[in-house]
């Protein structure tokens, strides 16, 4: 018992270097425990500035060290601490682009129930759907045969959430003509569904 407290000791007066190359070379836990037992507070506290979410950090300070496991033994680490900030960095930068993709397929998908939804009891759009065709790739279609004013107006009304008011500060339109590219737009995008629709009717 007394060894292995005094083994203890030994392995946590490491350096940070000397625990990697520990690991590295003997697979040896309890020198990646003393390692993470170190910066997983500090993962954690980075991790936060990056992703706003206690929750998410902590599912960040898992997948860093999960990485770290894995790769130490297969690269040469200087500067330890250094390392593990550059690696949460780049997990977290990773993960917000992956959030921001999946919002933006999110919001591309809202446009599609707002000028596709009341056709999808239409069975030629239940054929498109079942088609090797993305119902999306026909939606951003469809948007590029718009003029340009109905093309700006729809893309920052549906894409970007924009209000009527907003889309007036942001363009040289009037509310009027706003609300009428909007309407000429969306029957316009109607349309083009409606013809795609009829190959697969």
């Amino acid at each position: 018992m007394r060894s292995q407290t005094q083994s203890n000791t030994a392995i946590n007066k490491l350096s940070d270097e000397e625990l990697v190359t520990k690991y590295s070379t003997t697979r040896d836990n309890k020198a990646f425990g003393v390692l993470y037992k170190r910066y997983s507070h500090l993962v954690f506290g980075s991790a936060l500035k990056y992703m706003k979410d206690e929750e998410t950090a902590r599912d960040m300070v898992a997948q860093v060290f999960e990485k770290l496991y894995r790769k130490l033994p297969e690269v040469n680490v200087q500067n330890f601490k250094s390392y593990v900030y550059g690696s949460v960095r780049n997990e977290c930068i990773a993960r917000l682009r992956q959030i921001k993709s999946e919002r933006k397929k999110k919001d591309n998908y809202s446009l599609d129930e707002n000028i596709a939804g009341s056709f999808m009891e239409n069975e030629g759009m239940l054929r498109l759907l079942e088609s090797n065709e993305s119902v999306e790739e026909k939606i951003a279609e469809a948007i590029q045969s718009l003029s340009e004013e109905q093309k700006l107006c729809v893309t920052l009304f549906f894409f970007e959430k924009r209000s009527y008011k907003e889309i007036v500060e942001m363009t040289d339109f009037d509310l009027k003509q706003v609300k009428s590219y909007l309407q000429n737009g969306k029957r316009n995008l109607r349309n083009f569904l409606e013809q795609t629709l009829e190959k697969y009717s």
